[in-house]
């Protein structure tokens, strides 16, 4: 089931890129984002391949897995539990804070409640925390290693 997650994060996150582009440009235009643009790796452009691959070697145990950790143990861990009040709707709400929570680009609030849901859902319906960080910081580890790899090889060139 880990693997489900794993694709279901990675192959829905990455289609849903377009949903993103036309939330920011209907809505965001006015937000000076550098960011923004047609794919998910459009802020790397104009960097070169070195420095991009070694920022993200740096990087990648703190955004790579360290960062959605620290996140899943608090809206999964601390915050979902506390929300019985919202009986059924307490995943999606939970799922709902935490894509508010990444104010610095609200165009993609959308897209994380639809690639989020299922796993913040499983997680509260089984009361186990460890679905979505298989989900969230695995996914994250998934695409840092991937992307890694794909730069160091050249097999993605900036």
């Amino acid at each position: 089931m880990t693997y489900a997650f794993h694709v279901w994060m990675t192959v829905v996150s990455l289609s849903l890129t377009p949903l993103d582009n036309i939330v920011y440009d209907w809505f965001f235009t006015w937000v000076d984002y550098q960011g923004a643009g047609p794919d998910g790796t459009t802020y790397l452009q104009g960097y070169s391949q070195d420095l991009v691959l070694t920022t993200l070697l740096i990087c990648a145990p703190f955004t790579g897995f360290t960062l959605p950790l620290l996140e899943e143990y608090y809206f999964r861990g601390f915050l979902l539990p506390r929300l019985p009040q919202l009986g059924k709707w307490a995943p999606f709400f939970n799922t709902f804070f935490f894509s508010v929570y990444h104010f610095w680009a609200p165009w993609t609030v959308l897209s994380k409640l639809v690639f989020l849901y299922p796993g913040v859902w499983l997680a509260w319906k089984k009361q186990d925390i460890r679905i979505s960080i298989a989900m969230h910081p695995g996914s994250a580890l998934l695409m840092t290693v991937v992307g890694v790899i794909a730069l160091a090889s050249g097999a993605y060139s900036m």
